[in-house]
């Protein structure tokens, strides 16, 4: 069988970035557990800080599960530096 000399296009999806192991321009997702570990808030808290917009907008990655950009979560916690926690 002969071989091909076919250059594969450029694959510029997430799943494509995964494939060739290079990570996403926008970073992973991070999941409730990982935003609760990261932050020290409450689920509860963070639901409620959600909804208020005082805390980066979870983004629906099935019906009943959610995530967050790491970097809309970098960005938000960079801004949060030097504030008032309670602001």
């Amino acid at each position: 069988m002969p071989a091909t000399n076919v250059t594969p296009t450029r694959d510029r999806t997430m799943a494509g970035s995964k494939r060739r192991g290079v990570p996403s321009a926008r970073g992973r997702f991070l999941r409730l557990n990982d935003m609760v570990a990261s932050t020290g808030l409450s689920e509860s808290t963070i639901r409620r800080r959600v909804r208020e917009g005082k805390f980066p907008k979870s983004v629906a990655l099935t019906p009943h599960c959610v995530g967050w950009w790491e970097t809309d979560f970098e960005a938000w916690a960079s801004a949060r530096l030097g504030s008032h926690p309670d602001e």
